[in-house]
């Protein structure tokens, strides 16, 4: 009985291990998101334009940092894939078309770089380190910017409704749209309530009146209402702008003692300053001139961004994060072709990579979009090289086959899936282990799995020794 007892005890530990979870080992950032890349779309419908065949070379001979100390040094960096394009004009006519060359945002590595010197985060400007070519010899493209989030696939149809030329008409945002910008100056609060927070109730019809708090921290959808919320201080400076019709009720506000917004506080928040402009100036106050963005693409951004805030949101609240700011580049420019007149067209971009060091070593993938292509009026064949001193562990096509340089596929037309490899310094790079980290709430799991499971295990035991105890009474 004592041996079946000691089972059971063992037993019951190895179950209540199920209670805790496994984890990485290290628990500091192990990822960072890329850009994908896709190919030349042109902005005409029904353009005669035939791809007959492209040349998609992907140049690596170096990996990317996860951290760079300055635009200089990320700008030396060397990754690149270049599209080389047969066109021809199978039409009896002259054909004209504009033609554009997405190559996503910054990566996330490379869009806010600390300057020491200034002590700011910095983008880095990379468009101008490659470019477009026509027979060999460059020719002008324009760098356009539409308003990406971060990490987010290429959709054919939306970023592609996002590239106006001009100022966008829109349902409620317009250059002379009135905006009232308040400004507010918190006193009064308990130095003891940390948690302190502001909140203002909106009520309002969207159509007419949107109201933007640049300091909040939170929302919440009421019954007759929509709540902003952000923690405060004494000292502190409160920022909103009223875009349209001033708000009916005025902007009213409460005090709590934190985030829940159910216990009210002491303390005062006084309009110190007000000013009214119109949403042309708004868009244009941060606008840097030297950015290499033009004046429509950055209003046009803009106005994507602010009606991304409000469209989930009713009563005429706007919520957005000013660092969820993020533009995709393209390269947009003109191509001419006379009847059955073939041409060569050259465009080289930035390649960024996703990079995992989970693993060891890291491993790098890369993605390019092959189905935009299908836009074309034909497309013939698809060779794709990757120069690269470095192993590639997994591709989405299969069929790569080796060279001196590095790796060669070569496809009779475009393949139903999209381009993805992944690079490594290592033919065969160790995966992330696991480990079981010592953590209270998993610990407790444990103890009252230990203790469920114990229990039971051991009232069956006693049951078991009742029910022969009882048999040898019997006889």
């Amino acid at each position: 009985m004592k041996r079946k007892a000691i089972t059971a005890v063992f037993t019951v530990l190895l179950l209540s291990a199920v209670f805790i979870q496994p984890t990485h080992a290290n628990s500091a950032q192990r990822h960072w998101s890329g850009t994908d890349s896709t190919g030349a779309l042109v902005k005409e419908k029904n353009c005669p334009l035939a791809a007959d065949k492209e040349l998609l070379t992907f140049d690596v001979r170096e990996f990317p940092k996860n951290y760079y100390n300055s635009t200089e040094e990320f700008l030396a960096y060397t990754g690149k894939v270049t599209a080389e394009y047969t066109f021809r004009n199978p039409a009896d006519y002259t054909v004209t078309a504009t033609l554009v060359f997405p190559f996503g945002n910054l990566p996330h590595y490379g869009e806010y770089i600390y300057a020491s010197p200034t002590d700011k985060y910095t983008a880095a400007s990379d468009t101008g380190k490659y470019g477009v070519k026509v027979n060999g010899k460059p020719i002008e493209a324009t760098v356009r910017h539409t308003l990406k989030d971060r990490g987010t696939p290429f959709s054919l149809n939306e970023d592609m409704a996002k590239l106006t030329d001009g100022y966008i008409t829109d349902s409620f945002f317009r250059p002379d749209l009135p905006v009232w910008v308040l400004q507010y100056s918190v006193e009064g609060v308990n130095p003891e309530n940390q948690a302190a927070t502001a909140a203002l109730v909106l009520r309002e019809e969207p159509t007419k009146t949107r109201v933007l708090w640049e300091e909040k921290s939170g929302m919440a959808t009421l019954k007759d209402g929509f709540r902003l919320s952000g923690w405060i201080k004494t000292g502190d400076t409160l920022t909103v702008y009223i875009f349209g019709e001033p708000p009916k009720d005025g902007i009213a506000w409460s005090l709590y003692e934190n985030g829940a917004c159910k216990k009210k506080i002491d303390g005062n928040i006084t309009l110190k300053y007000s000013e009214q402009m119109t949403f042309r100036d708004f868009v244009f106050k941060e606008y840097d001139n030297d950015s290499g963005i033009s004046e429509s693409d950055w209003y046009n951004a803009q106005v994507a961004f602010l009606n991304s805030g409000s469209k989930n949101w009713m009563y005429g609240g706007i919520y957005t994060e000013r660092s969820a700011f993020s533009l995709m580049r393209w390269y947009e420019y003109t191509l001419t072709l006379e009847p059955g007149q073939i041409l060569t067209n050259t465009v080289t971009a930035p390649l960024y990579p996703a990079i995992n060091a989970g693993y060891t070593p890291s491993i790098y993938t890369y993605t390019y979009l092959l189905s935009p292509a299908k836009t074309w009026a034909q497309f013939g064949e698809l060779k794709i090289v990757v120069n690269t001193p470095y192993y590639m562990i997994e591709n989405s096509q299969g069929g790569f086959s080796e060279t001196e340089k590095g790796y060669e596929l070569t496809l009779p037309g475009l393949p139903e899936k999209e381009l993805t490899f992944t690079l490594s310094e290592a033919e065969h790079p160790k995966p992330p282990k696991l480990s079981i980290p010592f953590n209270p709430i998993f610990l407790l799991a444990g103890f009252a799995g230990f203790v469920l499971i114990g229990g039971g295990v051991i009232a069956v035991v006693l049951i078991i020794k009742r029910k022969k105890s009882r048999g040898k009474e019997q006889s």
